[in-house]
């Protein structure tokens, strides 16, 4: 079996590329690597442990996240991102009591966010109790500019008028 010139080309080619590849450097240059010593260098933040548990939650081990993220909050309880991201989680898993917890938190910590207003609103709404959701519905859709929670927010609304 005798094969054309362009089938040579293209094996020699294929062979120079895994050559190429199998002595190609495997590891980061000195300037891109961080050693042990210089990661220990920078204290640990609550900012940078509240970040890698949101990693974990979006990763492989949520719940392992979830635990972590209320530990920073159980130790750092006037942490407004903590608090904020346990707000969200709750709600995402129907824990209504938790939300209104977690969010009369958040507003203690910063009473300007206007968000707040919606997820105990929200929760609210969903533990049945109408006349509060209209309250904190009211005073969200009248402060925000999140579009897509203000559509949400009038839907509850309109269900309970």
């Amino acid at each position: 079996m005798r094969l054309k010139i362009g089938h040579w080309i293209l094996m020699s080619a294929t062979a120079v590329i895994v050559v190429l590849l199998l002595l190609a450097p495997h590891h980061l240059p000195e300037k891109a690597q961080i050693t042990d010593e210089e990661s220990a260098d920078e204290p640990p933040t609550v900012e940078n442990d509240i970040d890698e548990a949101l990693a974990i939650i979006n990763g492989e081990a949520p719940m392992q996240g979830i635990l972590k993220l209320r530990s920073i909050a159980e130790e750092n309880p006037d942490n407004f991102r903590a608090q904020l991201h346990l707000g969200r989680f709750s709600a995402q898993t129907g824990q209504w009591e938790k939300v209104i917890e977690r969010f009369d938190n958040v507003n203690k910590i910063e009473p300007s966010y206007p968000e707040s207003d919606y997820w105990i609103g929200l929760a609210k709404f969903n533990l049945g109790e109408k006349e509060d959701a209209l309250v904190y519905l009211q005073r969200f859709i009248a402060q925000d500019e999140n579009k897509e929670l203000q559509e949400d927010a009038l839907i509850m609304l309109n269900q309970i008028k």
